[in-house]
């Protein structure tokens, strides 16, 4: 009869997928089912009598647990890692409880460990992809207070970094006249290798409008033109918005694993991160585009007299600071009016038009140009030597009056400028004082004869080299 309970128990403990085992108080193995056996690769005999410490890659922390068992009587969720002779690593989660003799008396401890190992890695891929959503929303919110796009680069290209960590990559934008993607930011041990600048149709990401993955596993996607030869697996990530190409994210990683899940795991952070990172910049191009537009005289494409009053503000305080003079030079076209009586207000905006080019081919360095409303212009040079700025306005002055221009068939009368010019700090110290000044001496220029270059009268000596 006890033959057939042994027998009974011996085939409820071999029944159990879970490895089970009993330990004595010393901590020696007293016996084992056969799924220890295959998750420690010891047999049976060579497991009784061995320390039940033995195989796990803390034995500490194993001896720790059965002597817990002891003392309280049991445990329970106990986190194990059990090693096999081969090296792999099982994450396991012990539950044991002592267990008596037929005098009542504790004879051992009964041990059973659950294999947790995908549960622990799904708490992992868990716990890493919130971290990972946690890092694009703080980019996002990033992104959302940058006002410049040069503000914006370098938050896409750490936060990449972060989520694709050991990877190479670039983000590439489309140049203003959308024929040409041009390195921005690079990251990684082999950025200097990615190409600077590419056309979107040697991109296949680009041209499908999608993200492009090559040189994974069993793809047949084709390898982009601007790819180097003998690279890792790539993917470009085309930034789209509302149809209009912006840029691309290029990111060449060597992947922890190429299955499908892991795959399309990584496909799934670029393309959260690109989706953040694309609005973001459509954004920020359109609020360019606006600023641009409220800046801009869109007939001469000088700046206007909006930003002139900005800009200038700030230039003064500028100057202020370093102790350096600044000059703002009011120009007229003189007799303006004949032009658009005589040959129509088309033939007028070519001549505005004309002049504008050569005034702006006039700037050097900080200089600014701008229309300040209907045939006047403002010109102002910072940082300046008087007699040498003087000279350039004279010049210029010159290479206008030499103009020759033709509207159809007519070749239009001789182009002539008036300026007056105002230096600060000597005829004034903030911008109204400056322009009021500058605007006198243009007015004295026009008495006098027009076609020349007056500076306001001096309340101080202007200093001359």
């Amino acid at each position: 009869m006890k033959s057939v309970k042994t027998s009974y128990a011996r085939s409820l403990i071999e029944a159990s997928l879970d490895p089970l085992v009993t330990i004595n108080a010393d901590g020696k193995i007293m016996d084992v089912n056969s799924a220890t056996e295959k998750v420690t690769g010891v047999p049976r005999q060579q497991l009784i009598g061995s320390d039940f410490s033995n195989y796990f890659t803390d034995p500490q922390k194993a001896r720790d647990g059965y002597r817990l068992a002891f003392s309280q009587g049991k445990v329970t969720d106990y986190p194990l890692a059990i090693c096999h002779t081969s090296g792999q690593i099982t994450e396991v989660m012990y539950n044991a409880s002592v267990y008596r003799d037929e005098n009542g008396d504790v004879a051992g401890i009964f041990a059973a460990a659950r294999d947790v190992t995908a549960l622990k890695k799904a708490q992992t891929e868990l716990e890493s992809a919130i971290l990972q959503m946690q890092l694009i929303r703080e980019m996002t919110d990033l992104l959302q207070s940058c006002q410049k796009m040069d503000e914006a680069y370098p938050i896409i290209k750490a936060a990449l970094v972060r989520l694709f960590a050991g990877s190479v990559g670039g983000l590439y934008m489309l140049d203003a006249a959308g024929n040409s993607l041009v390195l921005v930011d690079a990251w990684g041990s082999s950025e200097s290798e990615l190409e600077t600048v590419f056309t979107p149709d040697e991109c296949w990401g680009m041209r499908r409008g999608c993200i492009h993955m090559a040189r994974v596993g069993q793809s047949i996607n084709p390898v982009c033109s601007h790819v180097k030869q003998g690279s890792y697996p790539y993917l470009c990530i085309p930034l789209l918005a509302h149809s209009r190409a912006l840029g691309l994210i290029y990111i060449e990683s060597r992947f922890a694993s190429e299955t499908p899940e892991d795959i399309q795991r990584e496909l799934s952070i670029a393309e959260a991160t690109a989706d953040s990172a694309r609005l973001a910049l459509a954004n920020l191009t359109l609020r360019e585009e606006l600023h641009e537009l409220s800046i801009r005289d869109p007939l001469t494409g000088l700046f206007n007299r909006r930003f002139l009053e900005e800009v200038l503000d700030r230039e003064l305080l500028r100057m202020s600071r370093s102790g350096k003079m600044l000059a703002v030079a009011m120009i007229d076209i003189d007799h303006f009016k004949t032009f658009n009586d005589n040959y129509g207000h088309d033939a007028g905006d070519e001549v505005l038009k004309k002049t504008a080019q050569l005034m702006n081919g006039f700037r050097e360095g900080s200089d600014m140009v701008c229309r300040f409303g209907g045939e006047e212009f403002v010109v102002v040079t910072t940082e300046i030597q008087p007699d040498k700025i003087l000279q350039r306005l004279e010049a210029l002055r010159a290479a206008i009056e030499s103009l020759s221009l033709k509207f159809g068939n007519h070749q239009l009368p001789q182009v002539t400028v008036s300026i007056g010019v105002a230096i600060y700090p000597v005829h004034g110290g903030n911008r109204l004082d400056l322009l009021n000044r500058a605007d006198q001496a243009l007015y004295v220029a026009k008495e006098a004869g027009r076609n020349r270059l007056v500076v306001a009268d001096d309340e101080a000596d202007v200093p001359r080299d």
